[in-house]
């Protein structure tokens, strides 16, 4: 009737990324299947630069077809995807075009049709307004991070910090 805990507690012991990530990766791979997986990280590669912009998958639906000689029921596939009113119609005429890439890519007709939803997507121009408003590094709180770093002997650690601790003093303002 032992119940400790045996997962071995962090003693400053060197863990692999691996191990650390597994939590995360599990949540977000429970979340979608394996097509959704691979449908949601290739986007931008299937619809292409403008469509990346304007839609996004949403999720799978499987409606049953029909049943085969043995039994099984077959199911339709159908991907839904949120899509910009502005691009709605130009994205119904490349509908053909982006299953067939879809189907491409997997090797089997894993998406029989698609069903566009029309709803606004905000655009990620607040961040690269963000972005561009950011301030210019002063020289003494350049000095402050040269000095942190200044015991290092790696070159090339000493200047990722570099660069790390000036982006966080930019993000900080």
């Amino acid at each position: 009737m032992d119940k400790k805990n045996k997962k071995p507690k962090r003693t400053f012991i060197p863990q692999s990324i691996g191990d650390t990530l597994r939590k995360v990766n599990r949540n977000f791979s429970s979340k979608f299947g394996k097509i959704e997986f691979i449908i949601h990280s290739k986007w931008p590669d299937i619809v292409g630069s403008y469509f990346k912009i304007y839609s996004e998958p949403k999720n799978i639906t499987r409606l049953p077809d029909y049943e085969n000689d043995l039994g099984e029921t077959i199911y339709k596939s159908h991907l839904n995807v949120n899509v910009a009113p502005a691009a709605a119609l130009e994205f119904q005429h490349f509908k053909d075009t982006i299953i067939e890439k879809i189907n491409s890519y997997f090797g089997y007709k894993a998406i029989n049709d698609l069903r566009i939803q029309q709803n606004y997507l905000p655009k990620d121009e607040d961040f690269n307004k963000n972005k561009s408003k950011m301030m210019p590094v002063s020289l003494e709180e350049s000095e402050l991070i040269s000095n942190e770093i200044e015991s290092l002997q790696n070159n090339e650690l000493k200047d990722s910090l570099m660069k790390l601790g000036k982006n966080i003093v930019k993000e900080v303002k």
